[in-house]
C-alpha cells in the first residue's frame, strides 16, 4: 500500500539558525507518517492491543536535497515486504512546496508487546492490511 500525509514544518525544527530542517525532524516525520499510515489501514485497538507498537529495528537514510522549514513536508510511505516477523517500509520525503525529493528513509520494523517486552507476531490480517493496495 502506498499512503501520502502532509506535515507542516516550523522554524524551531531547523539546524542552529541555517534555516533548514534538521535530518532528526524528518525522522520524526516519518515515525509521524507511520502512524497515519496505520490508522489509514485499520489497524487499531480492534486489530491490535494498544500495548502492542510498531518499532524500528533498523533505519537507513539518503538525502538528497535541503529542506527550507517554510515548504513543509509531504511524504510517501510504502509497505514493500511484510511477513510473520516483522513489515519494512520506504518513506519518501518531498517538499510540499514544489515535489522534489529530499530524502528516503526505509524502516525495518518489529511489533513490540510493551508489557512483555517481548516481540509479537503478524498476523495475517494486519500483512494484508500492510500491503493492500488502495
Amino acid at each position: 500500500m502506498t499512503f501520502e500525509t502532509e506535515f507542516e514544518t516550523r522554524h524551531s525544527d531547523c539546524f542552529a539558525a541555517t534555516g533548514f530542517v534538521h535530518a532528526g525532524v524528518l525522522l520524526a516525520l516519518t515515525e509521524m507518517a507511520y502512524a497515519r499510515f496505520e490508522q489509514h489501514c485499520g489497524i487499531d485497538a480492534g486489530v491490535k492491543p494498544e500495548h502492542v507498537y510498531a518499532v524500528q529495528r533498523s533505519t537507513t537514510a539518503t538525502y538528497y536535497s535541503p529542506l527550507r522549514w517554510q515548504e513543509g513536508a509531504r511524504i510517501r510511505v510504502s509497505t514493500t515486504e511484510a511477513t510473520e516477523r516483522g513489515f519494512d517500509q520506504d518513506f519518501e520525503v518531498l517538499s510540499a512546496a514544489d515535489g522534489r525529493e529530499v530524502a528516503r528513509f526505509t524502516h525495518r520494523w518489529v511489533l513490540l508487546d510493551t508489557r512483555a517486552g517481548r516481540p509479537v507476531a503478524l498476523s495475517k490480517d494486519i500483512r494484508q492490511r500492510l500491503l493492500a493496495e488502495d
